[in-house]
């Protein structure tokens, strides 16, 4: 067990920043937000209508999340974790757009190519020590081409140019082309958290990097205690937090063997069906005692192609063929008790506003299937029932899947078996999955992940053959196409959101032509949560693991409504 008790931030968490370090001569009170074109920043949280909330009680993600630093988390949950504790110059409100954070407000040049943020001059660390604009820069420095780079933490951000300092509160970021995702890309729910450059400027291996001073940031919440083995978390609130005191004090993060169960027994204050079905007896119980919310998936489990391991993978009519022998309406029945949608083909998800209309849906069609199969010569030789390969040999599809996705990969399984496709399932734990999956050593694999409603950037991360995808469990291999580079190259620079959005169409067209990765199914997200004590509960687009109470602008603020004015 890798249990951390974190007893001397307990000392700035409980008397203060000055009863632990030097007094920076800085107020802990929030300060005016400035005059810009964008929002203006969060209002502080300590008005009469917020209501202080002792504890909040989530259960924990089933997923492996590593280390909880900006440089050692993993997948959605664990990274989710870091941002209570590093700030990021914007964070998204309940709309799902970036909003004033860590930056007051901000600017950008005519071209779009230099924005100019502006810091909350009373941000400090929970070190007692100021957040600067230094803080800002070592940080993009260190992630695009110090230390951080080799994690991969930033991989998205290649297109910036500088990052400077006019000022200590004053950023510039200076682009190479203009980018209409920039502003998600570094303020979404995944964007660029800010470490303290007087602790990482000599770290040299910062995936590797763990202890008290890991965890200082300059974020609404303090990490008290974790249990990596099990990703529980108890933060408590950062009350010298320089936009005011947190409404919610504490989050108390454990895992549960039932939540939606827990939630009915008291133990919770809100839970999630994750991918499971939920009875309609339960369903109508819980509903009755507590709020529903519903939203459509941005989670999906899907079934990677390795087009690098020859034919059949690298064959296209193969890949058609296997879509067409998936039933994955019934993998929507079964798996998640009809409440999902299996998932549209072209690489984005069915909340995404840039969905595609008219793409190929792949219905159940098992003789078609057959046919397709018999085309490329993989037909049955000696009579045993199963497909061999044009020599006669035979032929044994490898899936690789990780532990959490056994019941897909066992659907898969019985799909293809029907097809006359033998396959054999090696189910590992989530690390060793995802490493498999970066590195390429698979010929079928079955994915979880989520973000299919965010920027179409992450679509090209995943396709594009020149992407800096090489960190990414997500990225498919051995996939090349000319025309998909070409648009989107073309796109990531487009601002006329009309042109963009054909152009990122056509993307999705030749996704769903070539299918180098097959969306299996997109279960619908539903929680249900006690709102007597608590109303910040709400879903964030383009954050699947924030669920309904994640999101730290809600957790700071006490409610779930859009920056005021906005």
């Amino acid at each position: 067990m890798q249990r951390r008790r974190l007893a001397a931030i307990l000392c700035v968490a409980v008397l203060g920043t000055a009863a632990c370090s030097p007094d920076t001569g800085q107020s802990s009170a929030p300060s005016e937000p400035a005059a810009s074109s964008a929002a203006s920043a969060p209002a502080s949280s300590e008005s009469p209508a917020a209501t202080t909330v002792d504890v909040l009680r989530l259960a924990a993600s089933t997923q492996s999340g590593g280390y909880p630093t900006p440089y050692a988390a993993i997948r959605g949950p664990g990274r989710l974790m870091t941002t209570f504790m590093f700030d990021q110059l914007a964070f998204p409100d309940v709309t799902g757009k970036p909003r004033p954070w860590l930056a007051n407000s901000w600017e950008s040049s005519a071209d779009g190519l230099a924005w100019t943020f502006h810091l909350n001059e009373n941000a400090r660390f929970t070190d007692g020590q100021p957040l600067t604009s230094e803080d800002v820069v070592f940080t993009f420095d260190y992630n695009l081409k110090g230390p951080g780079a080799e994690t991969g933490v930033s991989q998205n951000l290649s297109y910036i140019d500088s990052v400077t300092a006019p000022d200590p509160a004053t950023v510039v970021i200076k682009l190479k082309q203009e980018r209409p995702s920039f502003l998600s890309d570094v303020g979404g729910a995944f964007g660029v958290g800010i470490v303290p450059k007087h602790i990482w400027e000599t770290v040299t291996d910062p995936g590797h990097f763990q202890g008290e001073q890991a965890f200082i940031g300059s974020g609404p919440y303090i990490l008290m205690e974790f249990d990596q083995t099990t990703n529980s978390f108890d933060f408590v609130a950062n009350n010298d937090f320089y936009l005011g005191r947190p409404v919610v004090q504490e989050l108390r993060i454990a895992p549960v063997g039932d939540p939606l169960l827990a939630l009915a027994q008291g133990e919770l204050d809100s839970a999630s069906s994750g991918n499971a079905p939920v009875p309609q007896s339960q369903f109508e119980d819980l509903s009755s005692r507590f709020k529903v919310f519903t939203a459509k998936g941005e989670y999906n489990v899907a079934m990677f192609f390795n087009l690098a391991a020859g034919f059949p993978y690298d064959d296209v009519t193969f890949r058609q063929a296997v879509a067409y022998a998936l039933d994955r309406q019934d993998m929507v029945d079964r798996l998640a008790g009809g409440r999902g949608v299996p998932g549209p083909t072209g690489g984005l998800g069915p909340a995404n506003p840039f969905l595609a209309e008219g793409l190929p849906d792949y219905a159940f069609d098992l003789a078609k299937a057959s046919t397709m199969l018999d085309s490329i010569s993989l037909k049955d030789a000696n009579g045993d029932g199963t497909r061999d390969l044009p020599d006669g040999s035979a032929f044994r599809i490898d899936l690789l899947t990780s532990q959490s996705d056994t019941e897909e990969a066992g659907l898969v399984q019985e799909y293809l078996r029907a097809a006359g496709l033998s396959s054999d399932i090696k189910a590992v734990d989530q690390p060793t999955s995802d490493a498999a999956d970066t590195a390429g050593d698979y010929k079928i694999a079955i994915v979880h992940f989520g973000g299919l409603s965010g920027d179409p950037s992450g679509m090209v991360s995943r396709f594009a053959s020149d992407a800096k995808g090489q960190f990414s469990f997500t990225r498919v291999f051995g996939y090349r196409n000319q025309e998909f580079d070409a648009l989107a190259a073309q796109q990531a620079e487009e601002t006329d959101r009309a042109k963009r959005t054909a152009m990122v169409g056509q993307m999705q067209a030749i996704i769903a032509n070539d299918l180098p990765q097959l969306s299996l199914y997109v279960p619908d997200q539903l929680a249900f949560a006690d709102t007597s004590r608590y109303n910040g509960w709400a879903y964030t687009p383009q954050c699947p693991p924030c669920g309904i109470a994640l999101n730290k602008r809600m957790l700071f603020s006490g409610n779930a409504e859009p920056v005021p004015g906005e």
